[in-house]
Order: structure tokens, then C-alpha cells, then sequence
């Protein structure tokens, strides 16, 4: 590379070490076995050039391919503070996001508008300034605002957040300078990653082991709003409940930081001259749950989102808070037991969700998703297949690796590690369509993929930009989906445009399996859920349907048995008042056994005299097949005795998980004489009636 010019730079050890970063860069290179080499290159452009050339940068080997595809007049990016020392921090900050893939060239080169801004702002209010560290950023970044607004640069605007709320957000020009200083703060902070006020999880991943969810770029815990006098305790706190891993995500961090953080905010407003909570009472107690119960009747405006729960939860994070610390004995801990502040009665009972609050996707909306599947974008619609045809999490689709395509006896599944419930291994049968999907989506991350831009192997992947590495953005999935609908005019039946979200494909598939006839477990074990409860709600929902399938029924008309066995006719609420065939239909959704002629109350109870012993197969005193019957002649007999065996087995099944072993066993004898039957027929042969008949017969036309 050619030297243009030095710059002068005041020597002293914070910026002295910023000029050495800059005297070299690291070059990539891409081995053929997908390994990457790093060479540290002894080159000071980036430090001495106040003008930095695109096609200088593409001479770099990571750089060079997207260079050759940049297809834009400007070419240059441009430095300009009047303070040497500045122009370095700056450039330094540069240097690192586009070395780190974090900054896309395109965006450096043709997005220099905030960076022009925020140099002739510093310029202007700030010429004598030595570093950006030492600004105070919250009073400059005001001052920035004003100093915006008065040019008349847009500083905010409104950013919809799904159909549930809308935030008012600083613009890219507005929130350039505190995102310049944030950056220079984190890139020269070499503290351990737990002593910082700022915590970033990918760091703590890769030293600690912190798991996280990486379909979500929500990286850092940010502790600097904590009051400065307990700040070092709490981070204590959180540090060693992520650290033991006992049932304490970094999601649950957050959530406990956040509901923390308004305790302390409360309590310190209150008591303003506290520096720990030892003295903590019970009427302070008092005084934040009324706090918490306003707050949250004029806060919680979320769709399906209760105050109650707001509420619940901030005091239970809390108890267990105060707990732990009085336990560990923190210096910080209160002096009055946990259990004489925090009583049981001050959570509010929760309202149980309603069945229709089950948020899966209704038919009629997927079939107006699916019929514009090719418009929905490139990149989501693979997502979508495979989140409909498994039930997965969408974390855990987004997570899929090039090893989960596995193929038993025939039968291709996905094989996964469930994070949310500690399973390992998990498998999920899908059909071949999904298959050859995936196959495709395999072989391309194979292709595409090197210990650089993919070391842990996804197929939903971003290979470059600040999610390099890791995969697609569930916000991201859930935009386009949204956007489709918006475009196609994704309706609900009542004419309301449906708002997607990726975890009702979850659901979904839940009421789907259920409603093709797989039972309560085996649901279950398909979506991998920790308990019965989540699945027991799809089962309600279902049973909701049946219901009303039901209704529908009856209004067509409902018909009985006469004395006769003929089929006659009963008029609702005439012959049959409609209270009691609501009863009918609650007895018999509870109290009634599925076999093959229809569902009967006796075989359940125990009371049916021909559930052991079918009339035809054990006939007269002896209970043995009837002397008349043969079994094999008629082509549709196999198939008589596969549902027989099907329906035995499910009865079985039923009476274990109701406790009637009895029933059980009854059944049992008779899976078995059913077996042994379709056993003979499946092997070509037929069955007569009994032997000591069939002599008698042939000796009378012998005679």
C-alpha cells in the first residue's frame, strides 16, 4: 500500500496504544479444508491516511471479492476532526467494526452523513477536546440534540413495533455520536468481562460457557442504572446464579435485572439517603406493591399481556432475591427476615388464559399464507416449512445445524438438542418434501461455509455483516412474515389483517396432530415439552372444536336406536331436552371408549359383558368361536381385525392412563385372541369354524 502523509498524534499511553492497533490489520485467509489463517500485516494506512480508498481495502484478502462488486461513484471515506486525537479514536472505531464484519463497506462508504455531522458538531463545540472518553455523554448528547434540531436535521422518528405499540427512536444521524463513544468506551476496556457495568454475553459464552439464544441479537446486561452504592452486589448476584446453571438463563438474567432495577429505583426515591436496603420494612413493601399495581393499570398495554402477572412476577423475582442474599449473607441484605416482608397473599391470584388465547394459525389464514409462499422472502420461506411441518421453537429451527437430517429404517427425521427443556437428541419423523428441503438448504451451508463465517455449521446463516456466523434474526422472520401479510392482505375471517408471530407455527402443529387423531403423549414427546400442561391446553382447544362440531351436528339432527335396532329420528329439544344433550355430549367426551362399532360407557366402566369376549369369537357355555364362522374369506376381513387389534391396543392404553387395570387386562386377553387371528390371516390363510362341526357335517352327507 502507498503512504500518503503522517499524522501527528500526542504520545501518551491510551492513544499510544490505539496507534499501534492501527500500524497493522489482520488478513484473512481461506484454507481449501474451510480452516481460516490469520496473518497480522505490519501496514500503517489505516493509522497515517485521513482518507481511506475502497480499492486500498480490497487489496485485503477478506475484502477483496466484495470490493470487485461495489458498484458505486464514491470511493472514499473522510476523517476531518481538527483534533489529531479524535481523528484516531475515530478511525480506531472504524477500523475495528470493519475488521470485525460489524460495518459493511458499502454502509462506511456511502453513509457518512452522521459521521459528518457529529465532526462539525465537535468541531465546532469541542475543538480543545483530547478524548471522547472524557465528554460527559448524556449532557453533550443533549447538547447534540438541540445543536440538530436547530439545523433542522430530523433527531426522531416513530418505529411500529408489530400491531401491539410504536416507540419514539433517535435517528442514525442523532445517535451517532453516543454510538462512536460506546464503541470506543467497549473496544478499550480490557476489564474482566464481569467487572465491567456492561456485560456481553457472546464474551462470557466463549470464557464461561453463558449459553444464550443466538436468533437474538440481545447480547448485554447493562447494570450502569443500578444505584452505584449495591451496583457491585447485584452483579455479584447475577454472576453466580448464571454461573451455577441451575435453571438461570441469560434471558432469566435479564428479566431479573429488569424487574430489580425498578425495586431499587422505588426504594432508593424513597429513602434517599440509603446506600443498602438492611433497614428494609414491611411497609416499604406495602408501598412498592401499590406502586407496582399503578404502574402496572396504567403501563401493561400489551395485547394478552395481564397487570396481575406484571405484578406476580415483580414481587416473586424480588422474594427470591432477598432471599439468596439473606442466605449468602450479603452486606446489602435486609435485617427483617424475607418472610416477614414478602407475604403469599400479596401476589394477585393470575387469571388462567382462556382456550382461545391458544395463539395458533387458523386454517383459513394458511391457506391464504400458503398460496403466497413464492412471494413471502427467499430466506424465510425454508423457515416457515420446516417451524409448520415440525413444531419446533423457532430458536431451535433458526438453530438447526448440517448434521440434523437423519434417515432410520428408511424414515428421514430432524435431530436436535432442545435448549429450553435440556433435551438431547431430540427427533422429529417429517416426511420427504421436508427432507429434500433441508437436503438442499444442507449441501448450500456445506458449500458456503468455513470456520470464518460459520464454524458451528447452521443452514439458516448470515455469512457476513454483524450476524456473521450466526443465524437469521427471529425479529427478522417474523418482519417478513408480517410484511406478506400486509402486501397479500392476510386476513383473519373477521376481515382483520393477521399479525403473525413465528412461535404459532408451534401451536399450531400442536392442535394439528391432536386433531388427527395423536394422542395427549406422543404429542408431547414430538414438541418436547417439559410437562403435560401446554399440550393438555391444545386438547382443550380441541375438544373446543369437537364441540362445536357437535352443536353443528345436533342442528342437523340427531338420531337413535329404536326398540327394534332400526335408526329413527330425534328432534332437539323436543324429544331430547337440549340440557340433557349437553349432558349426553359432556358423559360421553368424559365416560365413553372408543371400538370399533362406535364409543360405548360400558367398555370403560367395566360393565360391557362382550369387551373380554367378543359375541362371535366366544360363543356358548365354552366361550369359543361360534361353530358358524370363518374367518379369511371375505377380502375385507384383514382389515376387520388391524382395526380390532388398533382399537384393543388404544383401549389398553386408555384404562392405564385412567388407572383401571382391570380394564386393562380384560382387553389384553382379547388384543391377544385378535393377534394371533389377523397373525394367520396375514400369512395367506383362512380360519374355519370348529373342527368337531366340520367332522359332523362331512358324516352326515357320508351317511
Amino acid at each position: 500500500m502507498k503512504q500518503i502523509k503522517n499524522v501527528r498524534v500526542e504520545e501518551i499511553g491510551f492513544h499510544e496504544g490505539l496507534q499501534r492497533e492501527l500500524s497493522t490489520y489482520p488478513e484473512k485467509t481461506i484454507q481449501e479444508d474451510g480452516s481460516v489463517s490469520i496473518e497480522r500485516i505490519k501496514d500503517a494506512y489505516f493509522l497515517i491516511n485521513d482518507k481511506w480508498n475502497i480499492n486500498v481495502i480490497g487489496e485485503i484478502e477478506q475484502f477483496g471479492e466484495i470490493v470487485v462488486n461495489y458498484n458505486y461513484s464514491n470511493k472514499n471515506i473522510h476523517f476531518r476532526f481538527i483534533n489529531p486525537s479524535i481523528n484516531l479514536e475515530v478511525k480506531y472505531v472504524y477500523y475495528q467494526q470493519l475488521f470485525n464484519d460489524l460495518w459493511s463497506i458499502k454502509n462506511i462508504i456511502m453513509g457518512q452523513s452522521p459521521l459528518r455531522r457529529v465532526t462539525e458538531f465537535l468541531n465546532e463545540k469541542y475543538p480543545e477536546l483530547s478524548s471522547l472518553l472524557d465528554l460527559d455523554i448524556d449532557k453533550v448528547e443533549r447538547e447534540y440534540l438541540f445543536w440538530l434540531n436547530e439545523k433542522g436535521i430530523k433527531t426522531h422518528y416513530n418505529k411500529k413495533y408489530g400491531f401491539d405499540y410504536e416507540s419514539y427512536i433517535k435517528t442514525p444521524v442523532a445517535s451517532f455520536l453516543r454510538t462512536v463513544y460506546t464503541l470506543l468506551f467497549q473496544y478499550t476496556d480490557h476489564r474482566e468481562e464481569w467487572e465491567k457495568d456492561r456485560w456481553d454475553v457472546r464474551v462470557l459464552h466463549d470464557k464461561f460457557g453463558i449459553d444464550y439464544n443466538k436468533s437474538l441479537s440481545d447480547y448485554y446486561i447493562d447494570f450502569s442504572k443500578i444505584d452505584k452504592s449495591i451496583r457491585e452486589q447485584v452483579k455479584k448476584y447475577i454472576k453466580q446464579r448464571l454461573i451455577s446453571k441451575n435453571n438461570f438463563s441469560w434471558s432469566t438474567a435479564k428479566k431479573y435485572l429488569k424487574y430489580l432495577l425498578k425495586f431499587f429505583t422505588f426504594i432508593f426515591a424513597l429513602e434517599l439517603t440509603w446506600k443498602d436496603i438492611k433497614t428494609l420494612k414491611r411497609t416499604h413493601i406495602v408501598k412498592y406493591i401499590e406502586y407496582l399495581h399503578e404502574y402496572a393499570k396504567n403501563n401493561i398495554k400489551h395485547r394478552n399481556v395481564h397487570p396481575e402477572h406484571h405484578v406476580s412476577m415483580s414481587l416473586s423475582i424480588l422474594q427470591k432475591f432477598l432471599e439468596d442474599i439473606q442466605q449468602y449473607e450479603y452486606e446489602m441484605a435486609p435485617d427483617t427476615h424475607v418472610r416477614l416482608l414478602i407475604f403469599p397473599e400479596d401476589k394477585p391470584k393470575l387469571r388462567k388464559k382462556s382456550i382461545d388465547q391458544i395463539d395458533y394459525i387458523p386454517d383459513f389464514v394458511l391457506e391464504q399464507l400458503f398460496t403466497h409462499i413464492d412471494d413471502l422472502h427467499k430466506d424465510v420461506q425454508p423457515v416457515v416449512w420446516v417451524a409448520f411441518k415440525t413444531g419446533l421453537r423457532i430458536s431451535d429451527v433458526l438453530g438447526l445445524t448440517n448434521d440434523c437430517l437423519v434417515k432410520l429404517n428408511g424414515q428421514y427425521s430432524i435431530e436436535i438438542d432442545i435448549e429450553k427443556t435440556y433435551v438431547k437428541g431430540h427427533r422429529i419423523p417429517i416426511d420427504d418434501e421436508l427432507a429434500n428441503i433441508l437436503a438442499v438448504l444442507i449441501e448450500k451451508s456445506n458449500q458456503l461455509s468455513n470456520q470464518d463465517n460459520n464454524p458451528e455449521g447452521y443452514i439458516f446463516v448470515r455469512y457476513r455483516g454483524q450476524r456473521k456466523g450466526l443465524p437469521y434474526d427471529q425479529i427478522f422472520i417474523r418482519k417478513q412474515l408480517n410484511i406478506l401479510a400486509k402486501i397479500k392482505n392476510i386476513t383473519d375471517e373477521n376481515g382483520n389483517l393477521f399479525h403473525f408471530k413465528p412461535h404459532q407455527f408451534r401451536h399450531t402443529y400442536g392442535v394439528k396432530m391432536l386433531n388427527g387423531g395423536a394422542d395427549i403423549l406422543t404429542v408431547q414427546e414430538l414438541l418436547a415439552h417439559a410437562s403435560p400442561e401446554m399440550t393438555l391446553r391444545y386438547a382443550k382447544l380441541l375438544d373446543n372444536t369437537k364441540r362445536k362440531a357437535f352443536e353443528s351436528v345436533m342442528k342437523q339432527g340427531v338420531f337413535s336406536f329404536d326398540l327394534n335396532g332400526d335408526v329413527q329420528e330425534i328432534k332437539t329439544g323436543e324429544d331430547i331436552p337440549t340440557d340433557i344433550l349437553d349432558a349426553l355430549w359432556q358423559d360421553h367426551k368424559l365416560n365413553a371408549m372408543d371400538n370399533p362399532y362406535g364409543t360405548c360407557h360400558a367398555r370403560l366402566n367395566g360393565n360391557c359383558p362382550h369387551m373380554e369376549a367378543p359375541p362371535c369369537l366366544t360363543c356358548g357355555d365354552n366361550q369359543t368361536p361360534c361353530k358358524d364362522l370363518a374367518v379369511g374369506f371375505s377380502e375385507l376381513d384383514q382389515q376387520k381385525y388391524e382395526l380390532h387389534v388398533k382399537t384393543a391396543t388404544k383401549a389398553i392404553e386408555i384404562a392405564k392412563q385412567r388407572g383401571r387395570e382391570d380394564i386393562a387386562e380384560k382387553n389384553e386377553k382379547n388384543l391377544q385372541r385378535c393377534q394371533n387371528i389377523l397373525n394367520t390371516l396375514q400369512e395367506g390363510n383362512i380360519i374355519f369354524g370348529r373342527q368337531e362341526r366340520m367332522k359332523r357335517k362331512l358324516g352326515a352327507q357320508n351317511d
